[in-house]
């Protein structure tokens, strides 16, 4: 593995020209509210001192239960901070799994339930938010600079029709996660191509490990999945987004139907654990983190499990990461990366405290905070530029590595790429694919229909 430095962290800015959109979603089912956490490790800026003298109690919702861990603990982190150098600002949190805190996100948006700062995910959600006028606008000028390290492109998933309205948390992209021990316990080979992938599963499978976890009720990671495999068959990211925004028919790439066939065969022959259609992000993550399973098929966000001392000692330290292998006789890559910035936070239109709100929301996602906290416990990798600090998991080295050699990003996941109705009708195309209820051929016609409506 290439050895890395300081100094290479900074080619980070200028190879991550990546739109991000796609959620960094919980791991946990549970629900929290709370004020307070664990003791910050970074000294609050001077500059974030509240100039409101009377007490303010600021509401902040979020997609990070667990906030003892990974991603929830560096966001409560840094709002310990805050109301640290801020004593007169008390921030409330309410905190759901993925699903939950969707359903209640739409709730609060028909209600204009009084939220100061949310967390927000990007392309055809929050386009939703936008039109439902319930998201405040940003300018993005307010963000450039050193004091937020934003880097290029990173915006594109939160902005409509040229108009700024969140800020993104992370540099997003998919990998397979890999159990070394398991497959080192079962002499199998870690797979570099598509068939090795499939001869491994079957190899698991006769040994009934489960070969690779997957969400597939959430279905949003099944169309990742299927993007993927469209771009290592083609070795093209744009081809898929432009059927999604009507510049072509899906008809008129023939990878596009060879995609659905390769996802469908990787149902068909059991790639996936059993009854992975009835299985959430959370249920997926716990089997291949309690070691019954020795793959899984997730994002960049998922760092923080090498950190994670609720996690045995014995999965973190054979914890890998590898890309999603290349097919045989297909152009992509494997340097070819699907890459985008998801998850991220925006300020509420119905607050009752904009000011203070606003202050609070800076701050969070001043390059000191969010990006710093995130990177140092490795929670996750920010959509800032960040320097490693030599204190990095193994598996930061490889995600970080991962992301400095990739030749190109796809920039957006297309199930995002256009408007909520899409993504609905795009991802229940999907579950009938894999489930079998649909032939490729019909998939296709079904994604084309979709687009057609947007």
């Amino acid at each position: 593995m290439t050895k890395l430095s300081k100094k290479t962290s900074s080619m980070i800015a200028l190879l991550m020209a990546i739109p991000m959109v796609v959620s960094a979603c919980s791991s946990s089912t549970s629900n929290t509210k709370e004020t307070s956490a664990a003791p910050s490790t970074t000294a609050p800026s001077p500059s974030a001192k509240s100039t409101v003298a009377s007490n303010v109690t600021l509401r902040f919702f979020s997609n990070l239960p667990d906030r003892k861990t990974g991603q929830g603990l560096a966001e409560q982190m840094v709002i310990d901070n805050y109301m640290k150098e801020n004593p007169n600002v008390k921030v409330e949190v309410e905190a759901l799994a993925e699903e939950p805190f969707k359903n209640k996100l739409k709730a609060y948006m028909a209600s204009s339930e009084p939220i100061d700062v949310s967390m927000v995910h990007f392309g055809a959600e929050l386009s939703s938010l936008v039109s439902a006028g319930w998201v405040e606008e940003l300018n993005p000028k307010d963000y450039e600079g050193a004091t937020y390290n934003f880097l290029p492109g990173v915006f594109k998933g939160f902005t409509f029709n040229d108009k700024l309205y969140g800020l993104p948390r992370n540099s997003d992209y998919e990998v397979i996660y890999y159990n070394k021990a398991l497959f080192e316990q079962n002499s199998i080979k870690i797979p570099t191509t598509f068939d090795e992938l499939l001869s491994a599963s079957k190899a698991f499978r006769a040994k009934n490990i489960e070969p690779i976890a997957m969400n597939g009720k959430d279905l949003w990671n099944l169309a990742v999945l299927y993007q993927n495999i469209a771009q290592r068959i083609s070795g093209d990211q744009i081809s898929i987004l432009n059927a999604t925004e009507g510049k072509k028919k899906y008809a008129d790439d023939a990878n596009l139907l060879e995609a659905a066939k390769t996802l469908k065969k990787m149902s068909d022959e059991k790639v996936f654990n059993t009854a992975y259609m009835t299985m959430d992000y959370g249920a997926s993550q716990n089997l291949f983190t309690q070691g019954k399973a020795a793959m899984w098929y997730m994002g960049s966000w998922e760092a923080g499990m090498a950190s994670n001392d609720k996690l045995s000692e014995e999965f973190r330290k054979n914890l890998g990461v590898m890309k999603f292998p290349v097919i045989s006789g297909g152009k992509g890559k494997e340097s070819d990366l699907i890459a985008w910035n998801g998850g991220g936070y925006s300020l509420i239109k119905a607050s009752k405290h904009k000011e203070e709100a606003k202050k609070f929301f800076n701050y969070m996602m001043s390059a000191k905070q969010w990006a710093k906290i995130a990177w140092d416990t490795g929670a996750a990798v920010p959509a800032q530029k960040y320097e490693l600090t030599g204190k990095e998991t193994d598996v930061q080295k490889q995600l970080t590595e991962i992301l400095l050699t990739a030749t190109s990003t796809s920039g957006m996941t297309f199930n995002d790429a256009s408007s909520a109705a899409f993504k609905d009708a795009a991802q229940n195309a999907i579950g009938k694919l894999v489930a079998g209820n649909a032939k490729p051929e019909d998939f296709i016609a079904d994604l084309q229909a979709a687009a057609d409506k947007k």
